[in-house]
């Protein structure tokens, strides 16, 4: 008895860390099952408590304890040894989400080694190595909502809802180069629009900086919109109350692209791009209706395998190294 209701505090505590923190993905998951939204919540937990490791680090030493910490908890998700207490308890978050799951757990891994790259100096050359970093820190996150919701089948499946994790990280990074700037981190590729860019620039104000940086800004929202037409294009394969979340998540979270680029780029650098209750309401009504409309219900279609050129290239995809569908 004692069990259960901790179990339902834990649950608790997840679901109002993401009302509060994620809260357009809180908003999306109202339309999931109970358990369905326990589950993502416990997984944006986790996900926070592996960033919380990397950006709290500041001084030469906590980049080296947190480098060691997010190292041993990566071995342990693919040789699980029990390093250290505070492995042991990402560990044990992660196999109480994926126990029967090694598909979700390689994923993770990867989510947790492309975390470690923050930890370094951050500077990205290229496309295809931000394309890359995207899949680590959010398309893996596609994978293991895959996971969790139950889509059908999942092989195929998969690279769409890695895409639309892409999609929402080249959003989250075309809203916060100021933010980014501030950690002495630059994710505008330097073989862009942009060109090379120093954070120092962008946080005096230099002008021509943020012109660029701006510039750079509308090139990954346009990039963004492929990812996230491919994510779109495989809502099909989730069960129908997932299907509504995701579709209303996707939507909410294309439109700070949009709000971006509408607002233009005196305005971009006042104030950062938030997507109010009226809209995020107006978004949802446009979501279930697309939705319900049957446009993407139970249609699916082939994946673009351009979209993950560049990962292929370098990256073993969790779907490349299990068949667990």
């Amino acid at each position: 008895m004692s069990e259960t209701v901790a179990e339902g505090s834990l649950a608790a505590t997840n679901t109002e860390v993401l009302r509060r923190k994620g809260k357009s993905f809180y908003w999306a998951g109202q339309l999931l099952t109970e358990q369905q939204l326990n589950n993502a919540a416990q997984l944006y937990q986790l996900c926070r408590n592996i960033d919380d490791i990397a950006d709290e680090a500041v001084t030469v030493a906590q980049v080296k304890a947190a480098d060691k910490q997010l190292g041993e908890f990566h071995q342990a998700l693919i040789a699980k040894p029990m390093a250290s207490a505070t492995t042991s308890l990402l560990y044990q978050q992660a196999k109480s989400l994926f126990d029967v799951q090694p598909l979700a757990l390689h994923a993770l891994a990867d989510l947790v080694n492309t975390v470690r790259q923050d930890l370094q100096l951050v500077r990205v050359s290229e496309h295809a190595a931000l394309l890359r970093y995207c899949y680590g820190v959010a398309g893996t996150v596609g994978v293991m909502m895959t996971c969790l919701l139950g889509a059908r089948q999942r092989e195929k499946a998969l690279p769409h809802a890695i895409d639309l994790g892409i999609a929402m990280q080249l959003t989250n990074i075309s809203r916060d180069v100021l933010e980014d700037a501030h950690l002495n981190r630059m994710y505008l590729p330097a073989d862009g629009i942009a060109g090379v860019i120093a954070p120092d620039a962008i946080i005096a104000a230099n002008t021509l900086a943020r012109h660029n940086a701006w510039l750079g800004v509308v090139d990954l929202l346009n990039l963004a919109e492929k990812y996230y037409k491919s994510g779109w294009q495989g809502l099909g394969y989730l069960p129908f109350r997932a299907r509504l979340a995701i579709a209303v998540a996707a939507k909410v979270y294309r439109q700070i692209g949009q709000q971006i680029l509408q607002k233009g780029e005196q305005q971009y650098w006042q104030s950062r791009s938030v997507i109010g209750p009226a809209q995020k309401l107006k978004l949802t009504v446009i979501a279930l209706f697309q939705v319900s409309l049957a446009a993407v219900s139970r249609q699916t279609t082939a994946h673009d395998k351009a979209l993950h050129y560049h990962l292929n290239s370098s990256v073993k995809l969790p779907s490349q190294k299990h068949n667990d569908v």
